[in-house]
């Protein structure tokens, strides 16, 4: 048991938790490009010769996850699949399944979390073996440290949400096997994979092909690699991260799907990882660090200072910043208000964060946040960045505050969040993130944060543009196959915003009522005033508890993020669209993305790819996005207007909220995804297969019609994680080769199982032209193609800490050292410059802990040393300029494969050289012998 924690169902016995043993713990994942889908088995035993009445087991998966199946295995015979109700009829179900004697299965996401979830199963069988299968899909953010994708399975078999008292039923012949992690990772073709490596567990990598593939004999590739995780116990002690650097993976891409099951239904998603320059602006900037008892845990403390540390030293001249460190109650390190950045300030604002320590108590965001946007300056633009490690469960209030404020703001405030530690809750970080219009990076335990923290920082420096829109371009008649009509021969545009004037019609009920002309008796002699009145909340039947909420159609497109966040380099962005059947059922030709800024337009074209098999998991995708955001407290419902174009949120005010929830419950039953308001019910009646379709019959219809295949299904085989067994074609044979991506994986996007030579080069199946931008670029560039890796690596240990060089500085010396503290004049102090080495022992940490705030570094034999050079060796005049020299040609020599960490100290580094009048590059030339 780790932490308090026990892993496992349990059920209440004399109120004590009772744990069976764990038999095995299984997950399997699929990434393809820039999604996954993951299948988390558990295998548990009831070691009893009674039959137990209902098992728990509460469990955190990744935040905005997809959960698109659920089925439960009772002695490897007895099958029940789940099936998507809402909340309240999923429970009536269930408990009713249960009351027959049937054995039945839940699965519910919490309410205090939207990334915890609890499987619930009834009337387990005496001496029973139980498998819990759970299939999610995921998008996967850009990491970026290695400027490449991240996969987490966060501590989900180790629950870390709570502590778990009771006692674990013991058995003799019960053999835990341990946890077992395989993940498969394929590419498109002309994307190849550079590395793949995990900086949290030991893991054995094949690169050539997957762990299917190798077993088939399949033909090596580099699109293909495998990594898999065996230990012996079924608890891990942190989250399971993996990291995928591959060429060409940031590139824009737009890809759509037909549903298999609801006739003219499509989904689009449109994904990138933005590349473009717009002059950088000077705003006001608030750290918000979390000195909350947590905190204290491993490394939290000496991370947090570090990653302050570097945002400090980072920071422009010109802008206004403050520090704001909170637990239980909060403080500011400038009370009356961020303060200029001056060599004064920065001084003040680095010994405040070296006193750091986890002594503010219990955690406490809402309030530091509230103030410090209460306390910003309305004619500057406000960057929060929001550091902890996210231990709490009330969620829902700070964003719902976020949502108030920073719309009210239009604009002007955005919110990043870097989550630190082994156990970051993730729906905190993200969701703060969604609701501030910023993104969220993790850093854990043993990872470095240094990129994460010098690309956060430039994106808070972008310029705000929050008008992004979306727009569909359909293809002329004259591009498309024969025969085609002369007249039609014409580009047609849809945008999305335009379909947000929706129909409304009032409540069936008060429709009839109203129409009703005999008149009701005030004294009816035959009412018993002791009947009971039924609850039809509790209906959820047609006519029950969404009886009262006025009717709202459909919109024609749907969006989700409804309102496209601000694009940061290097983060990535998905928007997906719903294409209702009331859409142009003609081919998309492209999607273009639009923006205005102060320096001009911005605009970038992607072409569309339409996949060749019907498919649902880019609909689950949007879906689940869209009906997150619901849960959030935002999303297209909340700008939709009526007839006469007035808002439904200020014309039904009282019945708002229901008309959410009913939207979320719609998308998530019609799609098949679980959510807040929806769940995953299995019930099995003699039969579990018959009973999961009486089950399923009671879906709309457009969510009825099931193929063969059931839900574990995408698509008949087809979809983004199907196969077919025939040759990829977008029109025809002749379709034109090129492009940055190339033809599918194997499966990948609903493409075929055959080797990726058999494909044409298009951009997955597209067109070969390349993405075209207009005004400012919104993307620009290819990465070079990387050498070829080894096809076999050994056993990986996690990647060993930075290069460093812990130098010590003897307090006796420093009469003897001019200008070595922060100021020429000043007496030097080294506390905080030892504590910076004892931190992380990373060189690059003390060098940035010895740059002023002009930007240069003082001359000094400590220096040298700490760059590995000796004064003999340096036979130069000693100046504060030469030693800056050198420390920039140390840099780019031997740190040179950490640029994007130490870049923006440099730039302020040569613009100190500049201005002493000396030619910083070709000083830096003179000095890089040194190395």
């Amino acid at each position: 048991m780790l932490f308090g924690h026990v892993c496992g169902f349990y059920y209440l016995a004399a109120t004590r938790r009772q744990y069976l043993p764990q038999l095995s713990l299984s997950v399997n994942a699929q990434i393809i490009s820039s999604t996954s889908r993951t299948t988390l088995t558990q295998s548990f035993v009831n070691p009893q010769s009674d039959p137990i009445s209902e098992l728990r087991y509460t469990f955190p998966l990744y935040d905005g996850v997809s959960v698109v199946s659920f089925k439960c295995t009772i002695n490897k015979d007895r099958v029940i699949t789940g099936v998507v109700q809402e909340k309240a009829e999923a429970r009536k179900t269930y408990n009713d399944a249960i009351q027959r004697g049937e054995t039945a299965g839940l699965l519910e996401q919490l309410p205090e979390a939207s990334d915890v979830f609890t499987t619930t199963v009834g009337n387990v069988p005496a001496n029973a073996t139980l498998d819990v299968k759970i299939t999610y899909l995921g998008e996967l953010k850009h990491d970026a440290e290695v400027d490449g994708i991240r996969f987490t399975i966060p501590t989900a078999i180790a629950p870390r949400y709570g502590d778990y008292p009771g006692e674990l039923i013991r058995s003799s012949a019960v053999n835990s096997g341990g946890i077992s992690i395989t993940v498969d990772a394929e590419m498109a073709d002309g994307s190849n994979i550079k590395t793949i490596q995990s900086p949290t567990h030991p893991i054995s990598i094949t690169v050539g092909n997957t762990s299917k593939g190798s077993v088939a004999g399949a033909e090596m590739s580099l699109q293909k690699a495998s990594a898999t995780l065996a230990l012996g116990t079924t608890e891990l002690d942190r989250d399971f991260v993996l990291h995928v650097v591959a060429t060409n993976i940031a590139n824009p891409v737009a890809i759509l799907e037909e549903h298999p099951r609801i006739p003219h239904q499509r989904a689009l998603m449109a994904t990138l990882v933005p590349k473009f320059n717009l002059p950088s602006t000077r705003p006001e900037i608030v750290f918000v660090a979390d000195r909350s008892g947590s905190m204290g845990s491993g490394n939290r403390i000496p991370d947090l200072k570090t990653a302050l540390q570097l945002f400090l030293k980072s920071l422009p001249v010109g802008v206004k910043f403050n520090v704001c460190s909170f637990g239980s109650h909060h403080e500011f390190l400038f009370p009356g208000g961020s303060q200029s950045y001056d060599a004064s300030t920065l001084e003040k604002a680095t010994r405040y964060v070296q006193g750091f320590d986890s002594n503010f108590g219990g955690t406490d965001i809402y309030n530091p946040m509230e103030d410090v946007i209460k306390k910003r300056f309305k004619d500057m633009n406000l960057e929060v960045f929001l550091l902890t490690d996210g231990e709490i469960w009330d969620q829902e209030k700070l964003f719902t505050m976020l949502n108030k404020h920073i719309p009210e703001s239009k604009g002007a405030i955005r919110v990043f969040t870097l989550g630190i530690g082994r156990d970051v809750s993730h729906s905190l970080i993200e969701g703060v993130a969604r609701a501030g219009n910023g993104f969220a990076q993790v850093v854990g335990d043993n990872e470095k944060m240094n990129s994460k923290i010098v690309r956060m920082l430039k994106a808070s420096l972008t310029p705000h543009v929050s008008d992004y829109t979306l727009e569909v371009n359909y293809e002329k008649e004259s591009d498309a196959p024969p025969p085609y009509d002369d007249d039609d021969d014409f580009e047609i545009v849809e945008k999305v915003m335009d379909a947000l004037n929706i129909n409304v019609s009032e409540p069936q009920e008060e429709k009839t009522a109203a129409k009703s002309a005999k008149p009701i008796s005030l004294f009816d002699s035959s009412a018993d005033p002791d009947t009971d009145i039924v609850d039809s909340t509790l209906d959820t039947t047609a006519g029950g508890k969404y009886s009262h909420v006025p009717a709202v159609s459909e919109p024609k497109f749907l969006q989700a993020p409804f309102v496209i966040p601000p694009l940061y380099p290097f983060s990535r962005t998905t928007v997906y669209l719903l294409l209702s059947p009331g859409t142009i059922q003609k081919k998309p030709k492209s999607v273009v993305l639009r923006g205005t800024s102060q320096h001009g337009p911005l605009e970038l074209e992607i072409p569309v790819t339409v996949l060749p098999k019907k498919g649902e998991t880019i609909h689950q995708l949007a879906a689940r996005k869209a009906t997150r955001e619901l849960e959030d407290g935002r999303g297209w419902i909340y700008h939709a207007k009526d007839n006469s174009g007035k808002l439904l949120k200020e014309r039904y005010e009282g019945r708002f909220s229901d008309m959410v929830e009913r939207e979320a419950v719609r998308l998530g039953v019609t799609y098949q995804v679980g959510g807040k308001w929806t769940s995953f019910v299995a019930v099995e009646a003699n039969n579990g297969e018959k009973s999961s379709q009486s089950l399923a019959a009671a879906r709309p219809q457009a969510a009825s019609k099931k193929k063969s295949g059931g839900l574990f299904s995408i698509g008949g085989g087809g979809g983004l994680f199907g196969s077919a067994a025939k040759k990829f074609s977008r029109n025809s044979a002749s379709t034109p080769t090129g492009g940055p991506f190339g033809a599918p994986p194997p499966g990948a996007f609903g493409g075929p199982s055959t080797s990726a030579s058999t494909f044409g080069a298009t951009t997955f199946g597209a067109p070969a032209a390349a993405p075209t931008g207009f005004g400012g670029m919104l993307f620009g560039g290819q990465a070079a193609p990387p050498p070829p890796p080894s096809l076999r690596m050994a056993a990986q240990q996690p990647p060993p800490m930075a290069e460093s060089a812990v130098y010590d500085f003897d307090e006796s010396d420093s009469e003897n050292a001019t200008g070595f503290g922060l100021f020429d004049d000043a007496p030097r102090s080294y506390e905080f410059l030892n504590e910076a080495e004892v931190v992380s022992g990373d060189t690059l940490d003390v060098i940035v802990a010895l740059q002023t705030f002009e930007g240069k570094w003082a001359w000094s034999d400590r220096l040298l040393a700490l760059l590995g050079l000796k004064k003999e060796d340096v036979k130069v005049q000693e100046s504060d300029g030469i030693a800056t020299a050198i420390v920039l040609a140390y840099l780019e020599v031997r740190l040179g494969n950490r640029k994007d960490e130490w870049e923006m100290l440099a730039e302020k580094a040569r613009d100190w050289l500049n201005a002493q009048g000396i030619d910083a590059e070709e000083q830096i030339a003179k000095v890089k012998g040194l190395f």
